[in-house]
């Protein structure tokens, strides 16, 4: 009877680790919404921290724009690493489901999405976050681009905060639950299709709600991609090489056949 209980407690205490793992909650989130900051899109940053640490690592998902490009899909180790992640994206009926494995409860998302025709002075467009998860505190960022005007943003009220001639207006949001939506609309007038800085990826400064060293990362991952690509290439010059080899060594006459 003893042992039947004890079998009963563990399962249930097994049940509720896997209920709990799979739908962990966010204890801070922070989102940059950046109209053609590095590009003529919009560049979108997800920074957080999950509250279940004990639970990691964990496979978990992020809902983004229909057709979003994704620079970053990162977990953060606790000494502010960046381990870049493979991820797979999940076609919905609203959202691009960014489905990533997480070892450590710190995750960084980046990605660009299109929005509006830049050919159109006149720009325009909604944008909403929509989490999988509970979120206790959401913080927003949303910059104004550069040599932009008549900027308008909905709802109102967000803290106006101007570094570097760059206005940043912050919006913040408390206990969320799984599904809850925060919808944000923009407009404004741009006379040119140039964003606001001129490298794409470069050092982001002034007010940001993340960090994250994308110069660094770019050239890293630039880096690992030539060194692959050369040693894929030496290794088929050595198997053409191998191959000629053969080829003259089957054409070549024997020393018998001269005789």
């Amino acid at each position: 009877m003893i042992n039947r209980a004890a079998i009963l407690l563990g399962l249930s205490l097994i049940a509720s680790t896997c209920l709990g793992a799979g739908n962990p909650s966010i204890g801070r989130m922070q989102v940059a919404l950046w109209p053609e900051y590095d590009d003529p899109g919009i560049l979108v940053i997800y920074d957080g921290r999950f509250e279940n640490v004990s639970q990691f690592p964990i496979k978990t998902s992020f809902l983004v724009p229909k057709g979003a490009i994704i620079n970053d899909a990162c977990s953060l180790s606790h000494e502010g690493q960046h381990f870049c992640q493979l991820y797979t994206v999940k076609k919905t009926e609203e959202f691009d489901q960014v489905e990533v494995y997480l070892p450590y409860p710190n995750f960084y998302l980046s990605f660009h999405f299109t929005a509006f025709d830049i050919a159109d002075e006149n720009r325009a467009f909604s944008y909403r976050i929509r989490s999988n998860h509970a979120i206790e505190r959401l913080e927003v960022d949303i910059q104004q681009p550069l040599r932009s005007s008549e900027f308008h943003l909905s709802p109102t009220g967000g803290e106006l905060k101007i570094s570097n001639n760059e206005n940043h207006y912050y919006y913040a949001y408390d206990d969320l639950e799984p599904g809850d939506e925060t919808a944000f609309n923009i407009d404004y007038v741009k006379r040119d299709n140039k964003p606001s800085v001129d490298i794409k990826y470069s050092r982001m400064t002034g007010p940001k709600v993340f960090s994250s060293p994308y110069e660094t990362q770019r050239k890293v991952r630039t880096f690992v991609y030539l060194l692959f690509a050369s040693g894929l290439g030496g290794v088929l010059l050595l198997l053409l090489w191998m191959f000629r080899a053969r080829l003259f060594h089957r054409g070549a006459p024997n020393e018998g056949d001269n005789v």
